[in-house]
C-alpha cells in the first residue's frame, strides 16, 4: 500500500459506511413492501418455502448493520493512525496540507485559500510531504 492509499483509508471507510446505510435502507424498504404475483415462473413441485418473502431482506439488513457497526467502530482508530503518521512530519505546513487533504478531504483550491498560498505551492508541498511519510503498513483492506 502506498502512502496516498494509506492516508486515504478514513475517507474511503466513511464512503463505505454511507453505501452500507443506503443498502440497509433499501433492504428495509424491500422488507416492508408486498411482493406481487409472478405469473411467468414455471411452478415446480418441490420443497415449499415456509418463510414469508420479506424475511430474507430483514436478515440481509441485520447482517449489513452488523458489518456497518464494525466499520464505524474501526473508523476512529484508522483516523487516529493516519493522524499520528501525519504528525511525525516536522514541517508544520506539510502537516496542515496532509491534514486538510486526507482528514478534512478538502480540494486543492480550498486548501490553498485556507492556507493563503497558491494551489501550485500546496501541490508541491503535498508531493514533498508524501515522500516524507514513512508507513509501516500491514496489508489491510478498507
Amino acid at each position: 500500500m502506498k502512502a496516498k492509499e494509506y492516508l486515504s483509508r478514513p475517507h474511503y471507510m466513511e464512503i463505505r459506511v454511507k453505501q452500507m446505510q443506503a443498502e440497509i435502507a433499501e433492504y428495509k424498504r424491500l422488507a416492508s413492501s408486498i411482493p406481487g404475483c409472478s405469473f411467468d415462473r414455471i411452478l415446480v413441485d418441490g420443497t415449499r418455502q415456509n418463510d414469508a418473502p420479506f424475511v430474507k431482506w430483514i436478515y440481509k439488513a441485520i447482517d449489513r448493520e452488523k458489518q456497518m457497526n464494525e466499520l464505524i467502530n474501526k473508523l476512529p482508530f484508522v483516523k487516529g493512525e493516519t493522524i499520528s503518521v501525519i504528525d511525525e512530519i516536522e514541517n508544520s505546513d506539510y502537516k496542515m496540507v496532509l491534514l486538510y487533504k486526507y482528514i478534512d478531504w478538502l480540494s486543492w483550491s480550498e486548501i490553498a485559500s485556507k492556507m493563503y498560498y497558491s494551489t501550485a505551492t500546496i501541490r508541491r508541498w503535498h508531493d514533498k510531504a508524501i515522500t516524507l511519510i514513512k508507513v509501516s503498513i500491514k496489508n489491510e483492506q478498507v
